[in-house]
């Protein structure tokens, strides 16, 4: 592939999803790190593009980034983990679930069983109401401030209320997962996770291919705290060898489904 090619589909990504890392553009264009990193050293300034550690991204102000924007990303791949994810649960399981697109697509495919769901998600707890009166399920929201276009209540009066309950899995997305840990976008949304982190017996992080090996602005948590990463495919070398080191089991939806992470956090 040429050099004209190869930034044009830098710039076509970045306009898809923001942020590009140096291993997703590696394997996207089937180049050597060292062409990669040349690429994004020539892009970074021009047309906005930003470079940042391991990869480049453009301004919020280049993409959309309304939650009905980032629900329709990757939406395939959104919904084929979440169906993977709810293989997890149990009859009686309580769950935390945060408000991100990926763990709203639990909402269609949580399984007819006794669960109680904790969330700080106004978008998720109403398409849970509608399936709500045969299925078994408590809902309970979080009181908080309401993050503009989000539908995501934030803030000292939701991290207060999300502490009082235990939980026996934590679902959380996350703007991206490196060797370094989970990050994602906004302070006072990590705080929130950070606390259902704490609260919960097992931490599932839900991230589709395109959040793997990207960082963003906040870091959750090290790849210590989390039990296992569920995506849509196997992450690249780097990345899942941090895993394997955190252990961190990593759980590729459309495969067959075994038993769940065992043990939970130390």
């Amino acid at each position: 592939m040429i050099e004209a090619e190869r930034h044009n589909r830098i710039h076509q990504h970045l306009r898809q999803h923001g942020v590009l890392s140096q291993e997703e553009a590696v394997r996207l264009m089937a180049a050597s790190p060292a062409t990669i990193r040349r690429d994004f050293d020539k892009l970074a300034g021009q047309n906005g593009v930003l470079r940042v550690h391991g990869g480049l991204r453009y301004p919020p102000s280049f993409h959309d980034t309304t939650f009905a924007s980032r629900e329709i990303r990757n939406a395939a791949a959104k919904s084929a983990i979440a169906q993977r994810a709810v293989t997890l649960l149990r009859e009686g399981d309580v769950i935390f679930i945060d408000g991100g697109t990926t763990t709203f697509q639990l909402a269609t495919c949580l399984p007819r069983l006794k669960l109680r769901i904790i969330t700080n998600s106004i978008r998720l707890a109403a398409a849970l109401d509608e399936r709500s009166a045969d299925a078994g399920w408590e809902v309970f929201l979080t009181g908080g401030l309401l993050y503009p276009q989000s539908g995501l209540l934030i803030g000292p009066a939701a991290q207060n209320h999300l502490a009082q309950y235990h939980a026996h899995w934590a679902f959380l997305s996350a703007g991206g997962v490196t060797p370094d840990g989970v990050f994602n976008t906004n302070e006072l949304v990590v705080e929130s996770e950070k606390v259902m982190i704490a609260q919960a017996d097992q931490v599932v992080i839900l991230a589709d291919h395109s959040k793997i090996g990207c960082r963003a602005m906040c870091q959750v948590c090290p790849l210590t705290a989390i039990d296992a990463l569920m995506t849509d495919r196997p992450p690249p070398a780097r990345t899942s060898q941090a895993l394997r080191r955190a252990g961190v089991e990593v759980l590729i939806s459309g495969r067959e489904a075994g038993p769940g992470p065992a043990g939970g956090k130390a």
